[in-house]
Parts: structure tokens; C-alpha cells; sequence
């Protein structure tokens, strides 16, 4: 019998006999520098150090803490409106209320708040308010990275926990809000009528605290490799001096195309408001540097008051200098919603043999669940989708 093939002893037999290409087979499109000198990554929360283990350990450190008798839940951070706040200590807010049009200031007390959003059910089967010390530690951060972008002047002071406390930051306000909560909800109905042997809806009269529990169990086990899809990116710092940029509700925003949201990996920007002076616009263009800081173009800023506009779930939030330029006139019939189709493929490619199909589920401007399924027979009607609208 032969010896076994060396692989990389083949490949190299190849080196200079395929123009464009490296020895392992792909094109080389692009080189560019890595100016954090390491993998921005951290495996989905296994690899650790410096600030960011700190941050997990206290994180890990609050499950001991005693029960908080506060029922009213934060899912936008005071701390993150207040740059958007005037009086007092940047107290109250100017916000546009989309459903009934009326402009109004505030008490950042008063907004993006729920009853026991956050109150869930502990191992003892007895409810709980502690996931909201978990919070005090995401929100001390956030403030922490906030406070960091929108001082920033010299990108290379940017050190590789700061780029990681950027990304479990982007990652985790996204998940944590109400608007995740309904697609939730959303997807959830679709599930059990497909398949209610197998799935329980997660919304359930006799278990108030259901939603809320599955919510945040998935936002925590989930946030380290959200983080990763974030800190993969390149980061570009848009500064208006004017201050005209907004935010709303659902603070990061994945600008749609064409009405529908494309993925996380594949969209041109990801965009969060960090004042009304500076967005953090994480691209898919590669720059070399830890971070470009540069002037936003009209057409940037225009792309940023439609991502708000779009990607709100109820409410929008202006500095008291741009409060009059809040489109209060506007109808704002659609909103963000599950998106699904059938495909012949799956998301790696593979090809499936009809009447069989893979449904394909996104986010979609709509002004309900965007659902148009092929008739195989393989779907069910889903119509408990549209009591979360």
C-alpha cells in the first residue's frame, strides 16, 4: 500500500502554479493590517482576560446577591438616554410616541420601562428580581464604553478590552429589548404550530415570568458569541457637530434593504447611536486602523434617521435641539417583524428535495409578520403570530 499523502506537502507542490491564489486554495481579495495584533474574538465567551474576565466575573458574582424589590425594568439604560437628555442631571427626554404622534419630554424614569421584564423564576421555583443586578453590571459598562467613543480622539488609545467591551455591549443592548422579545414571541407562535407536541407556547397565563425567564436565559448564554459577530467587524466612529443623529427604543440598528434586514454577518453596517453627536458604525470594509473617526456625510446621516425610523419599536428619542425635527406627522404603519420564506437550500448550502423545504427567517419592515410559505403541505397556519404585531 501506498504511504499516505501528506496534504500540506501537496499543497505546497502546487505554490506559484496557481496565479492569484494561496496555497491553501482561496483567493486573496484583500490584506490588510491587524492593528489589534491578535484574534478579536473570545470563542463565544471560553477565551477571557484582562477586563472582559472581570466583567464575567462580575456578572457570575451577582447570582448571590440578595432579591431586588424594584419591579420596574430598564431594557434601554437610563444611563444610555440620559446623552440624549436635558434639566436636571439629563433627566428628561424629548421622545416622539409613533403610534399616537405626540412629542413629548419625559422623565427617563419613565421610558422603555416594564413591569417585571426582567423577573423570572429561580431553581428554588420561587420569582426573583436578581437578573437586574446582572444589569447593574451590563449597564456600568455600557456606560463605561459610551463615555469612551464619544470622548474619542486618538483611536490608537483603543486597547483590545476596550474593542471587546464595544462588542459585548452592541451584542447585549440589541437582545435585551422588547422589541427582541416580541419577534420572540413571534417565532415562538410559528414553532408551536408547527410542531405542539414538541414546542410549549413560552407565553403562558399560569406562568407569568415564562417569556421573561427563556428571554434572558438566552440573552446571557447567548452574549459572548453575539459579542463575537461584533468584534469581527471594523469600527467607524461618524461625527456630526450639529448633533442631528437620533435613537429610539431599540437602540442598534441594522439598517433594512429593500424591506427586509439581512444578517448580522452580511450587513453593511451595524449602527448604535452613542449621542447625538457620535454613531459607532461597525462595516464590513476593512480600514487597517482599531477605529476611523471622521465627519458623517449627508447620506450617512440620512441612513441613520431612516434606520431609527424603521428599527424603532415604539418610541423615538432627539436632543431638545432636534425635538422639532421629529417626524410627527408621519404614520408609521410598519414596523420590524419576522420575515419567512422557503428555499430549496439551507444556510450551508446543502440542497433539499422537494415537496421538503428550509424556511428562511429574517427580520422584515412590515406591518405584520411578513409570511409567505410555499404550499408542499410541509407549513401550518400560524395565526396566533399576528397577536404580536
Amino acid at each position: 500500500m501506498p504511504d499516505t499523502p501528506d496534504p500540506d506537502a501537496l499543497l505546497r507542490s502546487f505554490e506559484g502554479q496557481l496565479d492569484g491564489f494561496d496555497s491553501t486554495g482561496w483567493e486573496i481579495v484583500a490584506q490588510h493590517r491587524n492593528p489589534w495584533g491578535r484574534i478579536p474574538m473570545t470563542g463565544g465567551g471560553k477565551s477571557l482576560e484582562g477586563k472582559s474576565r472581570e466583567y464575567m466575573d462580575r456578572l457570575l458574582a451577582t447570582q448571590g446577591q440578595p432579591d431586588r424589590e424594584s419591579r420596574r425594568h430598564h431594557y434601554v439604560p437610563r444611563t444610555y438616554l440620559k446623552r440624549w437628555g436635558f434639566g436636571k442631571q439629563s433627566r428628561r427626554i424629548w421622545n416622539l410616541d409613533t403610534v399616537t404622534g405626540e412629542v413629548r419630554a419625559l422623565s427617563v424614569n419613565d421610558v422603555c420601562v416594564e413591569e417585571n421584564f426582567y423577573r423570572v423564576i429561580g431553581a428554588d421555583g420561587e420569582a426573583h428580581n436578581r437578573v437586574e443586578a446582572m444589569f447593574g453590571v451590563v449597564d456600568a459598562e455600557l456606560g463605561r464604553v459610551q463615555s469612551l467613543f464619544e470622548r474619542l480622539e486618538d483611536p490608537e488609545e483603543l486597547d483590545f478590552d476596550d474593542l471587546i467591551g464595544l462588542g459585548v455591549t452592541i451584542a447585549v443592548q440589541r437582545m435585551r429589548t422588547a422589541q427582541q422579545r416580541r419577534l420572540r414571541l413571534q417565532h415562538d407562535a410559528w414553532l408551536v404550530a408547527q410542531n405542539p407536541e414538541q414546542f410549549k407556547p413560552i407565553k403562558d397565563p399560569l406562568d407569568p415570568f415564562r417569556v421573561a425567564g427563556i428571554h434572558t436565559e438566552l440573552l446571557f448564554t447567548s452574549m459572548w458569541e453575539a459579542a463575537d459577530v461584533m468584534t469581527t467587524r471594523f469600527i467607524e466612529v461618524w461625527d456630526d457637530p450639529e448633533g442631528r443623529f437620533w435613537t429610539c427604543d431599540a437602540p442598534v440598528l441594522v439598517p433594512f434593504r429593500k424591506n427586509k434586514g439581512p444578517s448580522l454577518i452580511a450587513a453593511p453596517h451595524i449602527l448604535w447611536p452613542a449621542n447625538p453627536h457620535r454613531v459607532v458604525a461597525l462595516t464590513n470594509e476593512p480600514s487597517g486602523e482599531k477605529a476611523v473617526i471622521r465627519r458623517v456625510t449627508p447620506k450617512e446621516r440620512g441612513l441613520v434617521r431612516d434606520a431609527v425610523e424603521q428599527g424603532r419599536e415604539r418610541w423615538i428619542f432627539a436632543s431638545p435641539e432636534q425635538m422639532d425635527r421629529l417626524p410627527k406627522s408621519k404614520k408609521f404603519r410598519r414596523r420590524t417583524q419576522i420575515r419567512m420564506r422557503c428555499s430549496q437550500w439551507t444556510p450551508s448550502g446543502e440542497y433539499v428535495e422537494p415537496p421538503r423545504c428550509c424556511v428562511e427567517m429574517a427580520d422584515g419592515f412590515a406591518d405584520g409578520p411578513d409570511v409567505a410559505l410555499c404550499h408542499q403541505g410541509g407549513h401550518s397556519p400560524a395565526p396566533a403570530m399576528w397577536e404580536h404585531t
